[in-house]
């Protein structure tokens, strides 16, 4: 056994430490630091390995008995969020509340450089069953800091592990005993392996994951110290981005205006209690920008037929992403029973826009939904659909209860937007729209290339034929299949398509012979009702159609009623086909604050297609010296007044409490479509 030399010289230490090891330990450097050798105790090694740096104890280094709990309670805090049911939804989002740890463990960590180490899986890797670990350490720094710290590696090889190998590190020094320590709150979220470091401080939420976060003297003491290595987008571009004309009329096309043509209405579905009274606020403030004149938008040209076309926007309710992207940092790192509804808000980028009112300016410029002043209007031509039924069926189900319930007059097909994506597809819109006017099309969906390793695990993907025919669809799959890959990138699915009549009398038909309650989502559109649709539409055989439709709904008890039915809906749907409409038009998936984070970088490089009043709000909250990304430029002066930044960090509201009069009165007033059924 090592002796305890505790404070011995760091010479002797070394002498000790280096017998054990095939490489000499170079004292300060955390790279060369090889692994304990398990022929000795971990807390003589542990005294051995600080003798050497001049530590005098290591009370808390040993992974002994008597820290099992403390290695449980950070293993634990790594959890997945979960929506009001108590249901996990998909692996989007975890989070560690190191505020609570950091003041917890405070006592625990009596002298300077004692820590508590302990590994978490944060992922699972997609190409291998190995998950992806973070090294994870809380430790006592010199002047009352208390530091804690992850660090992302691959999957290592033998006993030995590299920095130039660390794929991201996050480091928050805090002070509990600072007067700042309670309205400072920092946390690291998790969304499948990717790291973000977030603090919150009052109505402010700043995030980063390849930044530094630190307050100014007199701010409180707390430091943030975000690296991702290899990161993908590198923001700022422009060192200094162009100067912004400021519109006061509206930007006129060509094309003359139709007075007697007002383009078509959206109906925005959500489910009980869930984001509906802030997304609704929110849509009424951005009504009310427009007709002061903060918003200036292109003159309205509508397209010709516009109003057999319904828009339907998914706004909660329908999948565990659009959670992410609605709510704060408070909402994502809840936990507790029903804290998602005291917490929901809605996020706005730099543009000052929300990803809900994004799409709502791409509808207008493709001449879709009237944005114009004094033209938008709850009741006008946006409604809403609220589902209190208690029933999800998924995205597809709830799409279909709302074209049923929604009836428009002459409605031809229904387009579906997300709420949890930023696109400025307008020409694709238009394509999308000409497709559907044509009469031989169930779905015409728009594409957008992206890279293969980002496309596994993450987006729905398609193999395309003639005239742009999706002859196969793959929904999030791990390993890319043969022909669907094309110089590294896939086509993928967007979630903004359109849908005939047709199609949905088709998938009325097949409706008693969908399960009752099978999985999480039985009526999704991507691994339901689009695969059942492909086979309508590609093949002629109604025994085979039989066959593909009943390995996607599983046993059917009537074969000789299913025949017909199949029999049936293939005469309806049977002459039109699914097509893509691929596009190299901005977008970008925010299903995750990641994902937001990301995106936000973009539109501040100047990679999206911005109008004239989104240039102009962008040109006010950024500050591309430092790196700082804010909502709104009174927002900017507030995060530069009390931090020092100097990377990519991402500043927005936090959200506020929710309450539900919003929703009440609109009901009141017959505003909201809602479904009572049970």
């Amino acid at each position: 056994m090592i002796q305890k030399i505790g404070a011995t010289s760091a010479a002797n230490a070394a002498e000790l430490l280096n017998k054990k090891y095939s490489q000499p330990i170079q004292k300060n450097s955390y790279a060369t630091t090889p692994a304990f050798s398990n022929n000795y105790s971990g807390v003589d090694i542990a005294k051995a390995y600080q003798g050497m740096f001049g530590i005098q104890t290591a009370k808390t280094v040993s992974f002994g008995q008597s820290l099992s709990d403390a290695f449980k309670e950070l293993t634990t805090q790594m959890k997945t969020c979960t929506d009001e049911r108590g249901e996990k939804g998909e692996a989007v989002g975890s989070q560690v509340a190191v505020s609570e740890i950091i003041k917890k463990y405070a006592e625990e960590l009596p002298s300077e450089y004692d820590a508590i180490k302990t590994n978490i899986n944060v992922a699972q890797n997609q190409s291998t069953t190995n998950p992806i670990i973070a090294r994870t350490q809380i430790k006592k720094m010199p002047y009352d800091y208390i530091m804690y710290e992850m660090a992302v590696r691959p999957p290592e090889s033998g006993n030995h592990r590299k920095t130039e190998n660390l794929k991201q590190l996050i480091s928050i020094y805090q002070r509990p005993s600072s007067a700042m320590a309670d309205e400072q709150k920092a946390y690291v979220l998790n969304t499948k392996g990717n790291l973000m470091a977030v603090i919150e401080d009052g109505d402010n939420v700043l995030l980063t994951n390849a930044g530094r976060i630190k307050t100014k003297a007199g701010s409180g003491h707390l430091y943030a110290h975000a690296l991702q290595k290899e990161n993908t987008f590198k923001p700022f571009k422009q060192p200094v981005m162009p100067e912004a004309p400021i519109r006061t009329e509206s930007i006129s096309d060509s094309k003359p205006v139709d007075p007697n043509n007002n383009g078509t209405e959206i109906v925005i579905g959500m489910e009980e209690n869930r984001f509906v009274p802030e997304i609704i606020k929110s849509i009424e403030d951005f009504i009310a920008k427009i007709d002061s004149g903060e918003i200036v938008l292109r003159e309205f040209h509508p397209q010709e037929g516009a109003k057999n076309l319904q828009l339907a926007m998914l706004a909660g309710g329908f999948g565990s992403r659009a959670e992410y992207t609605n709510a704060s940092s408070s909402g994502i790192m809840h936990g507790e029973k029903n804290g998602a509804q005291s917490t929901k808000g809605v996020f706005r980028t730099a543009t000052g826009l929300t990803p809900m009112e994004t799409t709502f300016v791409s509808l207008h410029n493709a001449g879709l939904l009237n944005c114009s002043k004094g033209q938008l209007k709850i009741g006008k031509n946006i409604k809403f659909y609220l589902n209190k039924s208690g029933v999800n069926k998924g995205n597809g189900g709830f799409t279909v209860d709302l074209y049923n319930k929604m009836e428009r007059s002459g409605r031809k097909y229904l387009a579906i937007f997300p709420n949890d994506s930023m696109s400025r597809m307008t020409n694709a819109t238009k394509k999308m729209f000409e497709k559907m006017e044509q009469g031989n099309t169930a779905i015409a969906m728009i594409a957008k290339e992206v890279k293969s390793d980002d496309a596994k695990g993450s987006f729905g993907i398609m193999k395309l034929g003639a005239d742009n025919e999706i002859l196969e669809f793959k929904e999030k799959p791990k390993v890319i299949p043969n022909g669907y890959e094309r110089n590294g990138k896939c086509l993928t699915n967007t979630f903004q398509f359109a849908v005939s009549k047709e199609a949905f009398e088709a998938l009325a038909i097949m409706e008693p012979f969908f399960p009752a309650g099978q999985g999480k989502e039985p009526r999704d559109w991507s691994k339901t009702f689009i695969p059942i649709l492909m086979s309508l539409t590609q093949k002629d055989d109604i025994t085979e159609i039989a066959a593909d439709i009943t390995k996607v709904v599983g046993n059917i008890s009537n074969q000789s009623e299913f025949i017909n039915a199949v029999t049936k809906a293939k005469s309806i749907v049977g002459g039109q086909k699914i097509v893509a409409i691929p596009t190299d038009e901005p977008w970008a998936d925010c299903g995750t604050l990641n994902a937001l984070y990301y995106t936000t970088m973009q539109i501040a490089s100047g990679d999206f297609k911005l109008e004239d009043f989104e240039r102009r709000h962008v040109l006010d909250s950024i500050n591309t010296e430092t790196g700082l990304i804010a909502s709104t430029p009174e927002q900017k002066k507030y995060i530069e007044s009390h931090y020092i930044i100097n990377g990519e960090v991402m500043a927005v509201p936090k959200a506020e409490k929710v309450y539900p009069y919003i929703v009440k009165n609109y009901e009141k007033k017959g505003l909201i479509s809602v479904n009572e059924r049970k």
